[in-house]
């Protein structure tokens, strides 16, 4: 064979065989590793999470979540600052959440602004210039757990109108297309259990029900409001159910423990439950189809049968809410 014909049969020779090791490749690559990748080639969706310990979540294990893959807007500023705290960077149930659209193979750039202990009020009078910032294309508002309650129950909810309304106005002036979100907490068995407590002698549903009010009701008078991530609700939801205790001071065999030590703050289970709600009413996806094998709750040490049952809740929590009071779109 002459040589120039010998040399184009080796080319396509090797041409072939590259085409055929990519084709390989690509086939044995992981739905996990396309999902990332899919992820990475979109302009992801830039969101600040705003609150305080029921965002960063407290415990350790929550806390130092997924810490890379988020940005603490927090971490490193100097002590002077009002929005110092030791300890940081944080990760919390916004990692858990970026963790979960990973997974589902969705773009989202996360950062958090979380001062433990500070209601809205703080955030605004201290923490604006974060909030007042080009860029966010959605912007998740959490009050003090005990701020939006009724007076009688030690809340605050003018105020809590007052500085969730201000602080929606403040990222639409300079974002005007941002979806602004409400994040609402859940009944702290330590208010309710023991006595001398705002809701004590009346059961976690009480203090539900008043949280359920205070944001959804700003929700609703606001008007400029995406929607609420109903966490107490869902929380609620899964003590009907018979998926969590009731009450943490009397631990039931064969239930999640949704709050942590304090009875206050979330556990891994609350804490990844919380996380569905985010994502199941934020993305709009269903949670359900994250499944059995979802990496953030094996990284939490949660079986993968609770698992399932917590992104069910979540599902089921969120479209309920959808149903019974649709919050209007900014």
């Amino acid at each position: 064979m002459p040589l120039h014909l010998l040399n184009t049969v080796r080319r396509l020779a090797l041409l072939g065989l590259g085409l055929g090791l990519a084709t390989l490749a690509t086939a044995q690559t992981s739905p996990a590793t396309k999902a990332t990748a899919k992820a990475t080639a979109k302009k992801p969706v830039v969101i600040l999470f705003v609150g305080n310990s029921f965002f960063h979540g407290h415990f350790q294990s929550v806390l130092k979540y997924n810490t890379g893959s988020i940005v603490d807007e927090n971490a490193a500023v100097p002590e002077r600052s009002p929005r110092h705290e030791r300890g940081g960077p944080w990760g919390g149930i916004p990692a858990i959440f970026k963790k979960l659209t990973d997974e589902a193979g969705m773009a989202y750039e996360v950062h958090l602004e979380s001062i433990s202990g500070m209601p809205l009020k703080f955030h605004y009078d201290s923490v604006r210039a974060v909030v007042d910032r080009p860029g966010w294309d959605a912007v998740v508002l959490q009050e003090h757990s005990m701020w939006t309650l009724p007076a009688r129950r030690t809340g605050h909810p003018d105020l809590f109108q007052e500085y969730g309304t201000r602080l929606e106005q403040t990222v639409h002036a300079r974002n005007p297309k941002a979806k602004v979100y409400l994040y609402e907490t859940w009944a702290r068995a330590d208010q309710t259990y023991p006595e001398g407590k705002a809701y004590s002698g009346l059961p976690v549903d009480s203090m539900t029900q008043d949280l359920h009010r205070g944001y959804y009701s700003l929700a609703k008078r606001n008007g400029h409001i995406a929607g609420v991530a109903p966490a107490g609700d869902a929380w609620l939801r899964a003590i009907q159910e018979g998926v969590a205790v009731r009450n943490p001071y009397s631990p039931e065999a064969g239930k999640v423990n949704l709050w942590g030590a304090d009875n206050y703050h979330p556990s891994n289970w609350g804490s990844y439950l919380n996380a569905c709600v985010l994502f199941a009413e934020i993305t709009g996806q269903d949670p359900r189809k994250l499944g059995a094998k979802e990496q953030a709750a094996a990284d939490l040490g949660i079986a993968p049968e609770d698992a399932v049952r917590l992104q069910r809740i979540a599902a089921e929590q969120v479209r309920a809410a959808r149903k019974a009071e649709p919050a209007k779109k900014s």
